[in-house]
């Protein structure tokens, strides 16, 4: 037992640290003792705990002491989202970072109360109070670039940070790279600090030769071009990335992993370095050009792509031409449609196959970015496909082999120290978080269940209430006192059943049956079901005493106009209205009057009658011709009632003109609703 005791002694010796260290000006602003008190393991990892400076002082009742823990710094690698900023104009992943939560502070509680020798209660426990913070990485890359801007801290759970692509597809991908195996982005921390501190400047040394040596750009440009090549172009994209690489680099070799250089400065090196290696730009591209520009993938260069475009186009038969010429034209298409069309036409000729394979496309994924690549870097002039004009800036590669011909140079700095720096840590298992969500909605669900078992309890002993004085009155409710017969207790507006439609009410169930008890508001228009129609004639028709059959149905919802027979029945009793306009053709070899009469016939209860005329007729020879006439009306009909129309008399030679001319239409306004239940 002796010698366990003296283990857990050693143990407790090198886990929590005793020792008086000398406060630093930040810490003793903040009045706690910079060494950690201890390291409390959690998880995967440790979460570092401090003590407040007056906890060393004997006066201070173990009560009154505090304790801070640092930030958990969990990546919470299933928030990755890629995007494109529109403000800034350009390519991030956005991701979230868990800073505390309610059970680590209680395992801080738990844990300290095993170290220190007595009880810690939970208002003794915070995280330390630092007031912002910078993502940062340890290493450089050529495929994303931090911000060194600090965020602002105000012990949020969580914040949200970002990481800057130079093409989206790169951030597309990270961010699912992200999602799915995070423990590849073990190279990101966080650095916090006081708003208070004070920043410092420094002159720093930009060495050419360490920009050779160290920038992965610069070396793959010297081994992609020859010692004869002197200048090499670049696009504007592959530009930044070469001087956002190279300022990293300078950063990283010259200031200390707690430094974080303002945003000014970083931009001044930027800017320095582009005077020191760009020599200039140009807008126009020849072949020669094109054979020095640094690009990715070489086979997918412009003038590669637009090459094999030609050669495709000749192969191709006219329409298929036309066709391509126009894909290469139309910037709405949407990708997926673009890339379909695509396939389709190169498949239409064997030869072109091989055309794709000589130039490297073995796939479905290397067409599919051939057509990417061409749509983004090739244009059709209208006879052949030609590289898209970029602004490329020229880099001398000679200057970069000799390293003699480019001077040093310096430039002064201004940045800031951080107080303290987490590296970013991960959850052990991928489907599961730090916070415990699954305790939290048990928790939830408890509370929503004792909710809800409270609501039924209330709701049961309501409607108990209200259903003891009920009684049925066995039809629909025709009044405010039929409704509170039926259980209704709340004032407000009730739909109930007048003598023919549907009326709103108002019951005040608070009076007795007085004047003040029904208010009566208004009709409400309720139909059974939709009826309204419109057809046409398409041909002349000159038969007299018979319906006026139609040739087209335009519209017929509720199928109650029968186009052959021309007899429109009435599906429901209420008011209709129906509108007819028709042209006329009246000759003019006759020097007698001519005319036509057009009926609306009503048949109800098999009684026949006309409730409407329509006439044209015309005495001077000279204006005969075509002659328009309309007739409208609004009828009440009962269910199955018939409607139609008839010519009843004509002169010779007047027929009703077709061509859709002649518009037969017609609606249900309003339904006696009360014919319907």
């Amino acid at each position: 037992m002796a010698r366990l005791a003296l283990f857990a002694s050693l143990l407790l010796t090198i886990v929590c640290s005793s020792d008086n260290a000398t406060l630093t000006t930040v810490w003793e602003k903040l009045r706690i003792i910079p060494n950690e008190l201890c390291s409390m393991p959690y998880s995967n990892f440790r979460v570092n705990i401090y003590e407040h400076a007056n906890n060393r002082m004997e006066t201070t009742n173990p009560s009154n002491k505090k304790y801070f823990y640092a930030p958990i710094a969990v990546l919470d690698h299933k928030s990755a989202v890629s995007f494109f900023n529109n403000v800034r104009k350009q390519a991030e992943i956005q991701f979230r970072i868990e800073m505390w939560n309610e059970k680590v502070e209680n395992e801080v509680g738990k844990y300290l109360n095993k170290i220190v020798g007595h009880q810690v209660n939970d208002h003794q426990v915070q995280i330390l109070p630092l007031e912002k913070v910078v993502l940062t990485s340890t290493i450089p890359s050529t495929a994303f670039y931090l911000t060194t801007h600090w965020l602002p801290y105000q012990f949020q759970k969580s914040l949200q940070f970002s990481l800057t692509c130079f093409e989206r597809k790169v951030c597309d991908q990270l961010a699912d790279e992200m999602r799915t195996n995070p423990d590849q982005f073990n190279h990101l921390k966080l650095l916090f600090g006081l708003t208070s501190q004070a920043s410092h400047t420094e002159d720093i040394i930009i060495r050419i030769d360490n920009i050779v040596s160290k920038s992965q750009m610069v070396q793959n440009l010297l081994q992609q071009f020859d010692q004869d090549t002197q200048d090499v172009f670049l696009t504007a994209n592959d530009e930044k990335r070469l001087l956002t690489e190279t300022t990293i680099n300078i950063l990283i070799d010259t200031l200390e992993d707690m430094d974080v250089v303002s945003s000014i400065s970083e931009l001044e090196i930027y800017n320095k370095l582009k005077e020191i290696l760009i020599s200039g730009t140009i807008n126009e591209q020849s072949p020669e050009t094109w054979k020095s520009v640094l690009w990715n993938d070489e086979n997918y260069r412009p003038d590669k792509i637009a090459d094999t475009l030609n050669r495709i186009f000749k192969k191709l038969d006219n329409e298929t031409q036309r066709n391509m010429s126009e894909l290469y034209q139309n910037y709405d298409i949407v990708q997926n449609e673009g890339i379909a069309s695509f396939r389709e036409l190169i498949s239409t000729t064997s030869s072109v196959k091989t055309d794709f394979f000589r130039h490297g496309c073995t796939s479905t994924d290397d067409l599919e970015k051939f057509y990417q690549e061409s749509k983004n870097h090739v244009e059709w002039d209208g006879d052949q496909f030609l590289p898209k004009s970029l602004t490329l800036s020229k880099i001398n590669s000679t200057q970069l082999r000799d390293k003699q011909s480019l001077q040093d140079c310096s430039v002064r700095v201004r940045f800031s120290t951080a107080v303290l720096s987490i590296p970013i840590n991960f959850v052990q298992h991928a489907d599961l978080t730090i916070t415990d969500e699954w305790q939290n909605l048990n928790v939830r669900l408890a509370s929503l269940s004792r909710e809800l078992n409270e609501t039924r309890a209330n709701f049961t002993s309501e409607l108990q209430a209200r259903t003891s004085h009920m009684e049925p009155i066995d039809k629909i409710p025709t009044s405010c006192a039929d409704l509170r017969r039926i259980g209704h207790i709340k004032s407000g507006l009730f739909l109930v059943m007048g003598n023919e439609m549907v009326e709103t009410v108002y019951c005040n169930f608070t009076k007795a049956d007085d004047f003040e008890f029904q208010k009566w508001i208004g009709y409400v228009e309720v139909k059974s079901a939709p009826c309204y129609f419109y057809v046409q004639r398409n041909y002349g028709f000159d038969q007299t005493e018979t319906p006026i059959p139609f040739d087209r149905e335009v519209l017929n919802v509720g199928g109650a106009m029968n186009l052959t027979s021309g007899i429109f029945t009435a599906a429901r009793t209420g008011k209709y209205f129906f509108s007819f306009t028709g042209l006329a053709f009246l000759p003019g070899y006759s020097s007698s009057r001519v005319y036509i009469n057009i009926v609306l016939y009503k048949e109800s209860d098999l009684i026949k009658d006309y409730v409407g005329r329509g006439y044209s007729d015309e005495n001077n020879i000279e204006d005969r011709g075509y002659e328009t006439f309309s007739l409208q009306s609004i009828l009440n009909l009962k269910a199955r009632d018939n409607i139609w129309l008839q010519i009843n008399g004509m002169s010779h030679g007047v027929y009703l003109s077709g061509g859709a001319y002649t518009h037969f239409n017609g609606w249900l306004l309003e339904e006696e609703i009360s014919q319907s239940l």
